[in-house]
């Protein structure tokens, strides 16, 4: 092996030694790992994607028809709700509490009673009702009533007052259908 074809080594043409051979093994034992070490990390995020989006797919679609199935019953039963006798007073025009500039609040609302009320004996009490809530209406400014939250606690606040005339639980709700302070 150790000849001499026409100028050229043997390594030129191809010939490898020993200790060269088994550098080649570890260089080709070497690019196998690699090359699993390669497919381990390609592997390892996609089980990781996959698993995720398993989650997803769960977390979304399976456990929405649980919640709804559980908001069913209770959609059920305030359909049963039977809602009780509406009584619609006349429209309310009275001056604000204002100090700095006269306001005034134009109010029409509707009163709802218990379901099984007597309406004929709300209606003997309108005098008192209308009272109460002018009242009411002219104690505020119109700061305290020009808010979602200011109508909402008005509205409390004629409910606890017309409960206190009329019996407590009478009255359920106060309804404003028509509302302008200005």
């Amino acid at each position: 092996m150790a000849g001499n074809n026409n100028g050229k080594t043997d390594k030129e043409l191809g010939n490898v030694e020993d200790n060269e051979m088994s550098t080649i093994s570890q260089i080709e034992a070497s690019n196998k790992k690699g090359g699993k070490k390669k497919l381990l990390f390609i592997i390892v995020p996609l089980i990781l994607i996959l698993g995720g989006g398993g989650f997803a797919a769960y977390h979304f679609l399976f456990a929405k028809k649980s919640k709804t199935s559980v908001n069913k019953p209770v959609a059920f039963s305030l359909s049963n709700m039977q809602p009780g006798p509406m009584v619609k007073l006349k429209p309310f025009l009275t001056n604000l509490a204002n100090t700095n500039r006269s306001a005034y609040v134009k109010v029409s609302m509707s009163i709802e009673l218990k379901p099984g009320s007597n309406v004929g004996t709300f209606k003997q009490f309108t005098p008192q009702v209308r009272n109460r809530i002018i009242m009411i209406l002219s104690s505020k400014t119109s700061k305290e009533i020009d808010s979602p939250q200011g109508q909402l606690s008005l509205r409390h606040q004629i409910a606890r007052s017309l409960n206190q005339l009329l019996g407590d639980g009478t009255v359920i709700g106060v309804y404003f259908n028509n509302y302008l302070v200005q």
